[in-house]
Parts: structure tokens; C-alpha cells; sequence
């Protein structure tokens, strides 16, 4: 074919895009290439491109849908038995706080109010249980801006007598004393069982209050909450765990308090404990999540644990899409676990430090920072006040996200009230000697926490979409409404590129046959 003997370009394109028409095998396309009224190929580009906008819209809802929620939450299909997670670490804190043998916070603020003098060791000691005792509001106490470390001190010797009087375990005695440690929270010293030790909860860098919190003569940690217990962990792991549900494998505590050496006056006449469940790597706050134990009342805390797990597949997702963090991810300044209150906690105190100078005592600090006294606490609560409003109006974040797998312990409890002498002292049948107690002078109580099943069912993120997920989506629509498939495309570049070169061999021409 020679040059003059070629038809015009625009001509010769459009034969070519009506062979093509007649070729492929998306729907519609045929009509196009055929020789019909202009009114038929304009009805069939109009309902074309209706179909073709339809199935760009659907595809976008679910692109939008892929990029916003990315990740959905399902139940597991079998039950995973209860020994597989730790017990919860049960903290105990007694309302009453010092001995008045020792120390009676009611004499020292009333000699304060009526403007007796009070000695300077008198002062420091008000001045340190202040920080752990209610405000009455009706007085000021001592003006102090900082106090030293030897409120850790104080708080030790000045405490109640030691308030655990038996406990057991899984049907074995213990001693409390083994298995119940002292540990520093904003209800000044309680007792915490199952914790992990302080140097596996927190950092290098924060400073230790005295013997504290201490548990490393049990064993090493052997459980994470990503991989769970390791295989070598036997019956006796630590954190310990229950094999089986049920009171017979409960915790069970054993309280008793001799009442002239508990000072009402510190806790606005509330007596009795606190009691605070929680994961063993987190550091408990008695005074915002607990539940009470009165005197001379049993109480039944029946635990269901509520685990959720991230699949593997979520850990090369960006944090924004899973808006969670795994515990080895985020970098914290004085924990070495992460979770959302141990983060949270360190979003307070380091705001704290900034806004106030110093920190609580109960806080964790560096060896230079500063600890609160008395004349600083307004400034603390104001500071806590103030980091939730800049909190909720986003002008401040803590970028404290949720854990990708985290336990938590939802606790039912009930209790009544427990006639501890007929169970523990009924006299013997037919004997002469008759025991009796001043139930005035003597109270005892007791907690029994066990967990309520045998088997938990734990939720588990995953991908919503993954990419073979999303390209069946987005084929199926372009399929259902047009007909298009991956041959489809072949064709389209088929067409643009070895028809033509094969074309321009055989015929001569691009275009392939002049007809």
C-alpha cells in the first residue's frame, strides 16, 4: 500500500476502534462499532457511562471503607481454657492508713486547728499524711511545696497493723506475707498480689521507694500478652494462674483489724478495704477502680476475663489505621511495658512536672524530680483537670491508643454480712467452756475472688480488606457492571501494542486491512 493509497489518520483510527469493538469483551462496547442511527449509539453511551459512573462510585465506597475502617473485630471460633492467662494481680488497700499507736492524724489536726503548738516532727508527720488522708476542707494544714523521700519511710512505720491474716490459693495456704506485697499507690502503701516486679514494669531511670514493690524472689515474668505463657512455663509460672474456675481455685483472703488501732478520723470515718483488679504489668489506681470490703462482711468476686487479640497480618498496618498499639511498639520514658493506663499515667505525670514543679508520691520521677507536698495538691488536681480539657478539646495528645491485644477483668461481686465468730470459734458441742469475743474490739472479714468460668471465648482483630480482598471487591463490581476482567485489559493493551507492530508487518499499514 502506498502512501497515497492510505486513508486519513482520524479514519483509519476509528476502523480501528470499531474492530476493537467487535472484539472485546466488555458489554456494550459492540453497539459502538456497529453501523446504526446515531440515536442507538447515543442511547447505548448514555447507558454506558450511567453503568461505568455506578461502578466508580461503589468502587470508591468501598476504597473509602478500606482506608477508613481497615480493621473489624470478631469472636473466635473455640474457647481457649482459663489457665492460658495470667490471674488478675489483686491490690488491697486499707482505709485506714496509720496506727494510733503510732501516729493519730485526728489529735495532730485538731491541735493544728486550735492553734496548739505542735512539734517540727509533729509538723513533717502531718505534713506526710496529709497527701494520703481525705481534705476535711475546714482547716489549712501546714503550707509544704515539696517534701522528701522519707514520706516512703513514714508511711511504713506509721501504717496499721499488717491487715492480711491468712490467705490461700488454689486450695494451698500461704502465708501473706509471700505472696502479698507492699507497693506505693495513690492510696498510699496497699498490698498487691500476682504484679509483676518494679524493675520489669518500669524503667532504669525511675527511682525506686525503698524495699517497695518487689516480687523478683518469686520468678521471672514467663507470660506476655502478645504470645501468652512460654513453653517451658509450668504449674508454678509467674504470674501465677488458675488451673481451673470455681471458689475451690479462688483467692481467698482473710481480713482482721483490732479497732483501737484503726484511726477513723483519716479517711472521713470509712473503714474497711479497697480492692483493685488488674493486668499484672500495669500499675493499679485504688482510688479511681475498686470495690470496697466493709468490716465483718464476706465478699464474692467472680471474674470474667475479656481478652482481645491482633491478628499478624495488622502489625505492617500504620498505627493511625489500626489505632492501636502492640506493648513492644511505643516507647515510654519510665515504663518498659506499654499499656493504655501506664501511658496515660505518664501523660499525667510529666504534665504535672511542667505544670506544677514536682510530682505525686506515688508517681514515677527521676531522681531530681521533685515530689509534691500539701500547698502543691490543688495545683495537681488542676493540672489532671486540665490535661482531660485540652485532652478533649485535641489541642494536647497523649497518643495514649489502646493496646492491639490487652486483657482486662470485668468483676462481679456480692457480698454479705459474715458472723466470723460462729464459723471460726462455735463453742464444742456439750462443752463446759464457753468462748467468748467483744465483737467491739475485733473485726474480720473476707475476700474471695475466683474466676467464673473455665474457658473464655477472646475477641480478635483483623483486616477488613486485604489486598486479594480488595481486588476481588473492586473486579467484582467492574464484572457485575461492565463485564470487565483482567483478559479485558489484556485486550486493551493487546491492541494498542502487538496488534498494531503485526499489523504494520502483515499489511503494511498500523491499521491493519483496508476494509
Amino acid at each position: 500500500m502506498t502512501e497515497k493509497q492510505k486513508k486519513p489518520f482520524f479514519k483509519s483510527v476509528r476502523n480501528y476502534f470499531k474492530e476493537y469493538c467487535k472484539s472485546t469483551s466488555i458489554h456494550g462496547f459492540q453497539y459502538f462499532g456497529e453501523n446504526r442511527s446515531y440515536f442507538e449509539r447515543t442511547w447505548w453511551f448514555i447507558v454506558f457511562t450511567i453503568t461505568l459512573s455506578s461502578c466508580i462510585y461503589a468502587i470508591l465506597q468501598v476504597y473509602d471503607k478500606w482506608i477508613r475502617s481497615p480493621v473489624i473485630v470478631t469472636f473466635a471460633t473455640q474457647e481457649t481454657p482459663i489457665y492460658s492467662i495470667p490471674f488478675p494481680a489483686v491490690t488491697i488497700c486499707p482505709e485506714s492508713k496509720s496506727n494510733p499507736n503510732e501516729y493519730r492524724h485526728i489529735e495532730m489536726v485538731q491541735k493544728f486547728a486550735n492553734n496548739k503548738s505542735l512539734t517540727a516532727k509533729e509538723k513533717v508527720l502531718l505534713k506526710y499524711m496529709s497527701l494520703v488522708c481525705d481534705d476535711s476542707g475546714f482547716i489549712q494544714l501546714p503550707d509544704s511545696d515539696y517534701i522528701d523521700e522519707n514520706i516512703y519511710s513514714a508511711l511504713s512505720s506509721f501504717n496499721s497493723q499488717y491487715p492480711l491474716f491468712s490467705c490461700n490459693y488454689m486450695g494451698k495456704k500461704y502465708e501473706c506475707k509471700d505472696i502479698f506485697v507492699p507497693i506505693v499507690t495513690d492510696e498510699g502503701i496497699c498490698y498487691s498480689f500476682n504484679i509483676l516486679d518494679r524493675s520489669e514494669i518500669y524503667k532504669d531511670i525511675v527511682q525506686y521507694n525503698l524495699d517497695f514493690h518487689k516480687t523478683s524472689q518469686y520468678s521471672n515474668n514467663q507470660w506476655s500478652i502478645e504470645k501468652g505463657y512460654t513453653e517451658d512455663a509450668g504449674l508454678d509460672a509467674y504470674p501465677r494462674r488458675a488451673l481451673l474456675s470455681g471458689v475451690s481455685n479462688a483467692l481467698t483472703v482473710r481480713f482482721v483489724t483490732l479497732s483501737y488501732e484503726v484511726d477513723k478520723s483519716c479517711k472521713s470515718g470509712f473503714q474497711g478495704f479497697k480492692v483493685s483488679l488488674h493486668l499484672p504489668s500495669r500499675i493499679p489506681q485504688p482510688s479511681q477502680e475498686y470495690f470496697r470490703i466493709p468490716d465483718n462482711q464476706a465478699v464474692m468476686a467472680a471474674v470474667s476475663p475479656n481478652m482481645i487479640k491482633t491478628s499478624k497480618a495488622l502489625t505492617n498496618y500504620d498505627v493511625k489505621k489500626r489505632k492501636c498499639y502492640f506493648s513492644y511498639e511505643r516507647n515510654l520514658k519510665f515504663f518498659r511495658v506499654y499499656t493504655l493506663l501506664n501511658c496515660k499515667m505518664e501523660c499525667l505525670t510529666n504534665f504535672t512536672l511542667q505544670y506544677c514543679g514536682c510530682v505525686g508520691f506515688y508517681m514515677p520521677r527521676e531522681n531530681s524530680t521533685k515530689i509534691c507536698g500539701w500547698a502543691k495538691q490543688i495545683c495537681m488536681k488542676e493540672a489532671e483537670s486540665k490535661l482531660q480539657l485540652l485532652s478533649l478539646r485535641k489541642l494536647l495528645d497523649c497518643n495514649c491508643l489502646p493496646m492491639c491485644s490487652d486483657l482486662s477483668y470485668n468483676t462481679e461481686s456480692s457480698q454479705c454480712g459474715w458472723d466470723w465468730v460462729s464459723a471460726l470459734f462455735a463453742p464444742i458441742e456439750n462443752s463446759s467452756d464457753a468462748f467468748i469475743l467483744d465483737q467491739s474490739l475485733i473485726a474480720s472479714s473476707k475476700l474471695v475472688v475466683f474466676f467464673k468460668k473455665s474457658d473464655l471465648i477472646f475477641s480478635e482483630r483483623n483486616e477488613l480488606y486485604g489486598p486479594l480482598d480488595f481486588l476481588a471487591n473492586f473486579g467484582g463490581l467492574l464484572g457485575l457492571f461492565t463485564g470487565f476482567s483482567l483478559l479485558s485489559l489484556m485486550e486493551i493493551v493487546y491492541f494498542l501494542s502487538l496488534r498494531i507492530i503485526f499489523n504494520k508487518r502483515m499489511y503494511g499499514y498500523w491499521a491493519g486491512k483496508d476494509n
